[in-house]
């Protein structure tokens, strides 16, 4: 009496038969060879597992290196980026000190790439400004913060080839209203300034904002700061004499980030140096 066992695999078939009519003791061991033979059949079409550390088929992971790095002044944590080509041509560079919205306030520079300017620099916009993006700290607004703004934008024209006729200043939001009131305080810094969905309504802040040239968003859609609110402002810039081109999204609402890519923008800066700037 016998037992048969068949195995199929890829390569041929065979048959492994095991007689029982042994002595006790060899009939325990050929018991035990008979489990060992089952095992073997039932691993015979099991699929091969690969893991981490397998040397067969190593796991590679390939993760694009950040496209803005973490810098530190005073208080404020910033991210940094440099434009393509930086480290070959030997020029001077636009500067744009980016200011985001009350939501992203903090201590986690990660926020910033969650959306707004920062955020498109990280995933795949490319522009040829360096580009200083600090996080406000938590309870503070970007005013409280004045001091140490300046001196991010001298630090880093200090270390940097930073071209000191072309540094402008856009935001969003608490950001916006943050680059106008910088424009205001410091008009003789900037060359122009981009802000977004929110404006200042103080009447000596539009004097002085006038200095500097301005293209200010706004949507008509926005139910957090009331579009009326902007075009007051705008008015006032005017009649002080301001250079000021303003764009009213018919749809947008506070949201209107994906301003920030439009090359237009962009382009636009460019045409604009510090007043008094000799070139």
């Amino acid at each position: 009496m016998g037992i048969l066992f068949p195995c199929t695999s890829s390569l041929n078939t065979t048959s492994i038969f095991i007689r029982d009519e042994l002595l006790p003791a060899q009939q325990t061991l050929n018991r035990l060879l008979i489990i060992s033979v089952a095992l073997l059949l039932s691993s015979c079409h099991a699929p091969r597992v690969i893991t981490v550390d397998s040397k067969e088929s190593p796991i590679t992971v390939d993760k694009a290196p950040p496209r803005q790095t973490p810098q530190l002044f005073g208080n404020l944590n910033y991210l940094l980026y440099l434009p393509e080509g930086y480290d070959k041509e030997k020029k001077t560079w636009p500067l744009i000190l980016y200011l985001h919205g009350k939501s992203l306030r903090g201590n986690d520079l990660e926020k910033l790439k969650s959306y707004g300017l920062a955020a498109q620099l990280e995933r795949d916009l490319s522009i040829p400004f360096i580009v200083v993006s600090p996080q406000c700290p938590d309870d503070h607004y970007w005013m409280d913060e004045e001091k140490n703004l300046v001196g991010i934008v001298d630090d880093v024209s200090s270390k940097y080839s930073v071209d000191p006729d072309r540094i402008y200043v856009s935001g969003h939001s608490m950001g916006g209203r943050g680059t106008w009131q910088l424009a205001a305080k410091h008009p003789e810094r900037f060359a122009a300034i981009v802000p977004l969905a929110d404006a200042p309504q103080d009447a000596a802040l539009a004097k002085q904002v006038a200095k500097v040239p301005a293209w200010a968003f706004h949507g008509a859609k926005d139910d957090l700061v009331p579009v009326e609110n902007v075009r007051r402002f705008i008015d006032l810039v005017k009649a002080s004499g301001g250079d000021i081109r303003y764009t009213e999204i018919p749809d947008g609402d506070h949201f209107i980030l994906d301003a920030y890519e439009n090359k237009e923008i962009y382009d636009w800066l460019l045409l604009h140096k510090r007043k008094g700037s000799q070139s």
